[in-house]
């Protein structure tokens, strides 16, 4: 039975974790039907749609730089995906949001109502860099300042920690998925054709790198020829790769420095002895902790599970509250109870 469930709702991917382990990891995507807007299709069969669906159906991706931008579609995915996950097993569980830093009290409030109204109950959210923290096993109670940095699919949080809370933070508002953007609108100017997300991101898995690559490799790829409207082949190399998204790699690392200008000195000096640490699915880009070595100068951790250590700080802040006990934080139907009294 389940009493404690931890939610990353994130712009590509929704991850649901209970009992110390990951019960389930689907696409943040609906397909639904364009005259009713009436959910069809969840999670992989769903994102199988993408660039396939007649106009009487329509990808949706509630989840926009990982905060609601479709509350109705987004209540109904994760009504799915808890009752794929749980069944009929949750009696009124404590369910932790994990969100970006920086997002305003009523994007708080907005993603707490649609996890209650999904048949969770205390909803409570953890800003991302707090739960990555956490579950990293970072210390940041004590009087020393760290840095994380959670590379996500729509935004990248950064923040500076210590003494319990956020010194310093920010949310970039560009990530995994402005590369694979950039991909496409490369390939559209550079060779006329169109292609699309799912393509662009297979494209960056197997040849995208942040850094050029030593030895150049190339994949062979499919789209639709803009002149002819016609299917074709084409080959794309690593270098044309690293060109298409090495500002988006060199923004994010803009970002991280804007957050150390607003860190006091002294936590810096930690930060430059200590490190960063790295997570987030976007860390896994080839080269990308390397870059951000060298251009802030000192060494970067990588997550062993930076696709989940975000979640499992969650679980591990519901289940151990006492990491968040210099925070603001308290669960919302409380709040509402001393409201009510």
């Amino acid at each position: 039975m389940a009493t404690n469930i931890a939610i990353d709702i994130g712009t590509y991917k929704t991850v649901l974790s209970s009992g110390n382990k990951i019960v389930l990891e689907l696409p943040s995507v609906v397909t639904v039907d364009t005259d009713r807007w009436e959910p069809l299709y969840f999670g992989e069969k769903a994102f199988s749609t993408i660039g396939r669906t007649p106009d009487s159906l329509t990808c949706v991706f509630p989840i926009e730089r990982s905060v609601i931008a479709d509350y109705d579609v987004a209540e109904a995915m994760l009504r799915e995906y808890m009752t794929t996950a749980f069944g009929s097993r949750i009696i009124k569980p404590k369910v932790m949001i994990v969100m970006p830093s920086g997002v305003t009290a009523m994007q708080h409030h907005s993603v707490a109502d649609v996890v209650e109204a999904s048949g969770g109950r205390n909803a409570a959210t953890i800003e991302a860099p707090l739960a990555v923290a956490v579950g990293l096993g970072i210390d940041f109670t004590l009087p020393r300042g760290s840095m994380v940095v959670d590379f996500g699919a729509g935004t990248t949080d950064v923040a500076s920690l210590s003494m319990g809370g956020i010194a310093a933070c920010d949310s970039i508002p560009v990530a995994s998925r402005d590369l694979d953007e950039s991909i496409i609108k490369y390939v559209r100017k550079n060779y006329n054709i169109l292609i699309g997300l799912t393509t662009a991101e297979e494209i960056k898995k197997k040849i995208g790198s942040a850094v050029e690559r030593p030895l150049e490799v190339a994949i062979t790829v499919k789209g639709r020829h803009l002149h002819t409207g016609l299917p074709t082949s084409f080959e794309i190399t690593s270098s044309q790769v690293y060109d298409a998204i090495s500002v988006n790699c060199y923004s994010i690392i803009s970002g991280i420095r804007r957050v150390i200008e607003k860190t006091p000195p002294d936590l810096v000096a930690d930060i430059m002895t200590d490190g960063i640490h790295l997570t987030g699915g976007g860390a896994l880009l080839s080269g990308f902790a390397n870059l951000l070595e060298k251009c802030i100068g000192t060494k970067v951790h990588l997550a062993k599970d930076p696709m989940h250590t975000a979640v499992n700080g969650a679980a591990m802040a519901l289940k151990n509250p006492r990491f968040l006990e210099n925070v603001d934080f308290e669960y919302r139907a409380l709040r509402e109870l001393e409201i009510e009294g």
